[in-house]
């Protein structure tokens, strides 16, 4: 089986990134290093001698460690420094993979921050799974990483076309979503959660924190153009959004704080409408989220904003609008939905999107490549 050395963006969470589900649901007999991104060498972060710890195992096959603390650079501006951050970062992931006998391994790259390791580091091959837009490094380093990859995966079709002009071996690998979590709002046993209960409907929910880059535009003007109508937040919302006080103010629109992610299929299920908004500083990001797999999986209807410039997905399963005062006619058509066939369909549409299925694409590629 292979070994493969994962480089990535994101420490590992409780709550799974993309990067973790897909490495976890790939055969149990690849062996895999798991790093997590370098913590700032001049910073007070706690986890700056995280690198000294032994690996732990979340997974049988998998071990993680913590990158050793380096000077947080971005591009070409400080050659001296990049060059001590690489010499550190080569060392140190050398180091643990000849302790776990890798040899010739597969590197799995989540960041153009790595780009520089490509000529230090032995490898029989480069996957880039490019899941975002990475506007805070230097182009240059995406365009090398692209270039010298075996095989890219991109999550949206802009990610295709951003990459196209680099290599030609890419995969559309979108978001996937957790079914076996999801498919629990079909138990008829669960509980109404405690928070809802005092909430009159129809009920929108989001599920998840809402930061402070999401849009809550649509959810303002829908709120009061609808006053009878709930909007429930099933997670905490960033005080520091621009728009946060105004919508608090609103008696229908309800903040939960912070929720279990395994508690949230209970929302969903009490919840008439599903809606998803953008983000403010990249409304024209196409990369569905995982969020929206999760609704499908739940079947019930979904009202979300979608991007300017691209092509909306699942249109005949999901009320779309481009804009706040679009969103309210989508909120309108979601709440008033009479159909057998649409629920249906999403939950077919989300079961297709399953981090397995992901998963088992990815490793089908990889091995038609030669890379497993």
């Amino acid at each position: 089986m292979a070994q493969i050395i994962c480089l990535s963006s994101t420490r590992w969470l409780k709550l799974p990134t993309r990067t973790q589900w897909l490495l976890t649901q790939l055969n149990r007999y690849h062996k895999i290093l798991f790093f997590q991104p370098p913590p700032s060498l001049l910073s007070r972060d706690p986890r700056k001698n995280d690198y000294k710890k032994e690996g732990r195992h979340p997974q049988g096959n998998i071990t993680v460690y913590t990158l050793p603390p380096t000077f947080q650079i971005t591009n070409y501006d400080h050659p001296r420094l990049l060059e001590q951050n690489l010499k550190k970062l080569t060392r140190y992931i050398t180091e643990k993979a000849a302790k776990a006998n890798f040899y010739n391994p597969l590197l799995w790259i989540c960041s153009p921050l790595y780009a520089g390791l490509l000529d230090t580091l032995d490898y029989k091959g480069i996957v880039y799974d490019c899941f975002q837009d990475w506007p805070q490094f230097d182009i240059r380093w995406e365009s090398i990483l692209a270039n010298r990859a075996d095989v890219l995966f991109a999550a949206s079709p802009g990610l295709v076309e951003h990459l196209a002009p680099c290599n030609t071996n890419i995969a559309l690998l979108p978001n996937g979503c957790d079914l076996k979590l999801y498919t629990q709002t079909e138990d008829l046993t669960l509980q109404v959660p405690a928070p809802l209960m005092r909430i009159r409907g129809p009920l929108f929910g989001y599920l998840g924190d809402a930061g402070r880059d999401l849009d809550l535009r649509p959810v303002y003007r829908t709120a009061k153009a609808h006053p009878a109508w709930s909007f429930v937040f099933a997670g905490r919302c960033s005080r520091e959004n621009p728009l946060y006080q105004a919508v608090h103010r609103l008696e229908n629109v309800h903040f939960l704080g912070k929720i279990s992610p395994l508690d949230l299929p209970g929302y969903a299920a009490q919840f008439d409408v599903l809606i998803d908004l953008l983000e403010t500083d990249d409304p024209d990001e196409d990369v569905v989220p995982s969020r929206i797999y999760e609704y499908l999986v739940v079947g019930k209807p979904i009202a979300a904003m979608y991007p300017l410039r691209y092509i909306p997905v699942y249109s005949d399963v999901i009320y779309g609008a481009k804009s706040p005062k679009e969103f309210v006619d989508a909120c309108y058509q979601a709440v008033m939905e009479n159909s057998a066939w649409a629920p249906a369909t999403r939950k077919r549409y989300g079961a297709e999107a399953s981090w397995v299925n992901r998963a088992q694409e990815a490793e089908r590629i990889l091995e038609s490549n030669g890379l497993l």
